[in-house]
Parts: C-alpha cells; sequence; structure tokens
C-alpha cells in the first residue's frame, strides 16, 4: 500500500534524522555549547541566533549575564531545529497511522494523550518566550505540572501497549510523537536547569531511545521477518535472552557514557591503561554517582573533583568491557547458527563493536578530539540498533517446514 510505504520511508527520514540529532548533540555538550543560548526556544530572542554586530549588541544588553559566544550559539540552535525536524516527522508518522487505523475507540485515547501533551509543550513555549527563564524554572508550577502529565501520559501509553498489545501499530507511532515531545521538554530543562548532568544525561537516553523507536517502527513496516530452515529454528528462538540482555548492557553503557560527558569526566583518566599512572588510583564512588546532585549551580564544565570524575570514568572503562565480552559472546552463537541471517548479523555487530571500541581508545589516546568523540556517540546509536533490530528479528521469525520452502 501507498501509505505503508510513506510510513517505512518517514519511519526511516526519522532514524536518519535522529542519528543527526544525537551527533549534533553530542558536538553542542563536546564545544560546551549546552548554555549557548540562555533562552528557549530562541536563542538571545531570534528563530535562529544573533550573527550580526548590532543583533549581538543588543543581546549582550538584554543577557548580560551570558554574553554571546558566535561558536556556541549556532550548535545549540542548529540541535534545537533539527529535533524540532525530528517532531514533525514524529507527527506525520502519527497522522498516517491514524488515518489507517480502524480501532476508533483506541484512536481516540492516542490522540487525546498525543494531544493533551502537544498543547502543553506549546503552552510552555509561549511562557518561555515571555519569561526570562532561570534555573528555578523547574520549580514553576507549570514546570512540576508538565512533569507529573508526561509522566501520566507515559503510563497510560504503557497501560495501552499491553493491553492491545496485538494491534500496537497506532500506539507506537503515537508513543514515538510523545517521547519527542518529551525530549523537547528536556532540551528545556537543559537550559533551565543549567545543564544539570542528571537532565542532561536522562535528555541523551532519550535521543537514543526514540531513534530506536522509530527504527523499530521501520522494521514492523517494513514486514519482513527472518525465515528459519526447522533445523535452526529454536536455536535462534534460544538467543532470546541473551540478545536481550546484550540490548539492556549496551543501554546501561551508553547511560555510563552520557553521565560520564555530562559530569565532564572523560579527561579524568588520560592515560591508557592506567589512570593517572595507577591502576586503581584513589576514587570517590559515592560523590561520582551522587543523583541528588542539587538544582541551582551552574553544572557547565562540572561541579565534581577529580576522585569522583575518576570513579566515573573507570566504570565507563569497566563498562566498556563488560560491553564486549557480551557482544563477543552474542556474536559467537549467532556464528555457530549456519543460517545467512545470523552471520551476516554476527559480523555487523562485531564490525561495529570493534569500530567502537578504537573510536573509545582513540578519544584517549588523541587527547579527545570532537570528531573522535562525536564519532563516538554515532557509532553506539548504530550498535543499539543493530541489537534493536536483532532482538526484533528473533521474536518476529518465521519457521519454515522444510527445507524447499
Amino acid at each position: 500500500m501507498k501509505a505503508n510505504r510513506i510510513a517505512y520511508n518517514l519511519a526511516l527520514l526519522g532514524v536518519i534524522a535522529g542519528f543527526m540529532v544525537i551527533s549534533m548533540g553530542a558536538f553542542t555538550r563536546l564545544m560546551d555549547a549546552g548554555l549557548g543560548c540562555p533562552d528557549w526556544p530562541t536563542c538571545y530572542g531570534h528563530v535562529l541566533w544573533p550573527q550580526d554586530k548590532t543583533d549581538i549588541a543588543i543581546a549582550n544588553m538584554s543577557y548580560s549575564e551570558t554574553p554571546v559566544q558566535t561558536h556556541k550559539t549556532w550548535p545549540e540552535q542548529v540541535h534545537r531545529l533539527m529535533a524540532s525536524a525530528l517532531g514533525i516527522i514524529s507527527l506525520l508518522l502519527f497522522f498516517i497511522a491514524l488515518s489507517r487505523s480502524e480501532e476508533s475507540s483506541l484512536n481516540k485515547k492516542i490522540s487525546v494523550l498525543v494531544g493533551v501533551l502537544f498543547i502543553a509543550l506549546i503552552m510552555r513555549i509561549v511562557l518561555a518566550a515571555q519569561w526570562k527563564i532561570t534555573a528555578a524554572a523547574m520549580f514553576d508550577f507549570f514546570d512540576i505540572f508538565l512533569i507529573g502529565l508526561t509522566l501520566s501520559v507515559f503510563t497510560v501509553f504503557a497501560w495501552l501497549a499491553c493491553k492491545k498489545i496485538k494491534k500496537p501499530m497506532i500506539i507506537l507511532p503515537g508513543f514515538i510523537a510523545a517521547f519527542v515531545m518529551l525530549q523537547g521538554l528536556f532540551g528545556m530543562w537543559t537550559v533551565t536547569l543549567k545543564v544539570w548532568p542528571q537532565v542532561v544525561t536522562t535528555h541523551l537516553l532519550a535521543g537514543f531511545s526514540v531513534v530506536s523507536l522509530f527504527y523499530l517502527l521501520a522494521l514492523r513496516l517494513q514486514q519482513k521477518p527472518w525465515k528459519i530452515r526447522a533445523q535452526h529454528y529454536q536455536k535462534v528462538l534460544k538467543l532470546q535472552p541473551i540478545a536481550l540482555l546484550a540490548l539492556l548492557i549496551v543501554f546501561i553503557q551508553i547511560a555510563l557514557g552520557g553521565w560520564t560527558t555530562s559530569n565532564y569526566a572523560a579527561v579524568a583518566c588520560p592515560d591508557l591503561p592506567t589512570c593517572q599512572s595507577q591502576w586503581w588510583p584513589q576514587m570517590d564512588f559515592s560523590r561520582g554517582f551522587d543523583l541528588t546532585q542539587g538544582i541551582g549551580p551552574n553544572y557547565l564544565g562540572g561541579q565534581m573533583d577529580n576522585a569522583a570524575r575518576m570513579a566515573i570514568h573507570i566504570s565507563h572503562r569497566i563498562g566498556a568491557v563488560i560491553t564486549s565480552l557480551c557482544i563477543i559472546f552474542l556474536a559467537l552463537r549467532l556464528l555457530q547458527i549456519k543460517t545467512r541471517e545470523t552471520q551476516l548479523m554476527a559480523g555487523s555487530v562485531l564490525s561495529v563493536l570493534t569500530l567502537q571500541v578504537l573510536l573509545g581508545l582513540s578519544n584517549i589516546l588523541f587527547h579527545f578530539p570532537i570528531g573522535v568523540a562525536v564519532a563516538h556517540n554515532a557509532v553506539a546509536a548504530l550498535l543499539l540498533l543493530i541489537l534493536v533490530g536483532l532482538n526484533y528479528r528473533i521474536r518476529t521469525i518465521i519457521h519454515l517446514e522444510s527445507d524447499h520452502e
């Protein structure tokens, strides 16, 4: 069907756009440009950013505490605009799914959930354009209301997904649209809360989740499951727990990477394989993983001491070893199953893992060049998507009764 093909192409476009948003977000963080625009959703009151001398002078007068730094304004605002484009793609997919679904009662429920969140986001954008938002904005009634609202929306989505598990096609596009709106709110809170590590890390994880959801939707719309012959069918099914564990471990490792960058701990250990010329330096894990860091200070550049940052960095290194071992084990199990599909998947996952490890090592050996660090984020997303695809393929395989089918 034409509508199905359009939706499939849009889902793929969403994956590509999501990759670009993740990469641009990494570039923005590495340029210390997370607060390159002190207001939201505009940048010093501009849809783009102040560029000529007059506009910059006016912006500096309006925001005297955060004068314009042109090398930081454009990455921040380009990142926002790219994320907005992703939001448009998600809404188009939702409307297509809505037009094709015959579940009228379910359609109304999903439409109300997405609509309420969309109206709330627009209201917050309007209010942000009128107020000079600060770190205290988190304690404003409207922001607290938004947090409660988004949690409620996602709770209902989870309930509907479980209840309507056999007819999920309208739920997933609606969930993606809601998730992208949530990303917009976290983008706002990144600014209003002065790059608070908890928000920055959650924002990053949500970005990876959005790309994964777009890819999952593309796989469902493609409708090309693995067709496995009888002698290999049970072997592939037995890989379900291993593949799911690998996916979970990669997601946790990405979270560790986000926590590392949001607390500026990447440079805490500039040497390999030791850290500060020691195999196990004095580290402060309780401080490094303190999730109760208060709201209020400007976290640009980080607030932790070196012992806490080394604890985060070493944890990320240990996580990289665990992740590598798990994926290698999964790949070996895939290679033992002599089918074209499993062989290609094993080769893909091993190739991407090797590239990711090399990029991680290059970050340290070459003292964290921005290009390598951005690529490290992008390849992490690619590794996650491969595992999302593998888990989906395993759970949707078709059993061929004979070798002649």
